[in-house]
């Protein structure tokens, strides 16, 4: 039985990849044909090319999520998708207390009657057979997560591991006995506390399939799209360097303004002058004047 099921993982493998292949192509042309603003700190040519790489990054991201949630579906999980599961306000309260470390490992029991929010998850799976269940927020991890938002993220997954085991035996899924839950971060730069989060190195080992596999291909097939439309990408950007620069004006032809750009620049050039002498006493002049009136 054992060999036949994974026989089928290695076969569903195989078509998750190309599927995913194929959506990596789809997802760099809609980046690349999307209409972008153009950005005024740049040559639209460039804006154009900084837009459409920076649309493909942030298309990535869904692409990794697929590739883990089709992975654990085709392995026999159930498995459900952008959804918010409820935790209890003593799983919250004990997420966010000192004793936490000691109790992380202690289910609590899922009381329908005192639920205090909902954990925004993006993928849940449940594995019967092995009597275990993930939760899974799901981040491609290109820079630092806001401080605010990684503790809220930190402390609701905190409180799930208490209670999903036990909501999800109530929910009829009687044989689960152990859940996790985790924040996958992919490039590794999210910034969450090591004890919930899963890089890249971990995954397959986690869930005891070839799931790194898929990203990595379907990462790659990305690339490769990309790279094909780079020459024609570049191409105005290029042109654009290579046209002839304007001389610029001499400083004689430059107007000596108090105001104005002309000024600032001129300031900028020759640095503050020094401050003359003061000659007399402090106020001789005014006080010259007002003799005279």
């Amino acid at each position: 039985m054992r060999k036949t099921q994974m026989t089928m993982r290695r076969q569903g493998a195989t078509e998750i990849t190309d599927s995913l292949n194929e959506a990596a192509r789809e997802a760099v042309k809609a980046a690349i044909e999307a209409d972008h603003a153009v950005d005024p700190l740049f040559r639209p040519e460039v804006s154009r090319l900084v837009s459409a790489y920076a649309s493909a990054a942030k298309r990535h991201g869904p692409l990794i999520e697929r590739a883990i949630g089709d992975a654990l579906e085709a392995a026999g999980c159930t498995v459900f998708r952008n959804l918010g599961v409820p935790v209890t306000q003593g799983a919250l309260e004990l997420a966010e207390s000192h004793d936490y470390a000691m109790t992380a490992t202690r289910p609590i029991r899922f009381v329908d009657g005192k639920i205090a929010s909902f954990v925004d998850i993006d993928i849940l799976a449940i594995d019967e057979e092995r009597e275990v269940a993930w939760a899974l927020s799901i981040k491609r991890g290109g820079g630092a997560t806001e401080t605010k938002k990684r503790r809220a993220i930190e402390r609701d997954l905190m409180a799930l591991r208490l209670n999903l085991a036990s909501y999800l035996r109530q929910q009829g899924y009687s044989r689960v006995t152990t859940a996790h839950a985790f924040v996958v971060d992919y490039l590794g730069s999210a910034r969450f506390s090591k004890a919930i989060t899963l890089t890249r190195e971990k995954i397959d080992a986690t869930f005891g399939l070839p799931i790194m596999a898929s990203i990595d291909a379907m990462t790659q097939a990305m690339k490769a799209a990309l790279d094909a439309e780079l020459a024609r990408l570049l191409a105005p950007v290029v042109r654009g360097m290579e046209r002839p620069v304007l001389p610029k004006r001499s400083d004689a032809l430059v107007r000596a303004t108090p105001f104005g750009l002309h000024a600032h620049s001129r300031r900028r050039r020759e640095g503050v002058p020094e401050k003359p002498p003061m000659s007399g006493r402090p106020f001789d002049s005014l006080s010259t004047e007002e003799s005279v009136q």
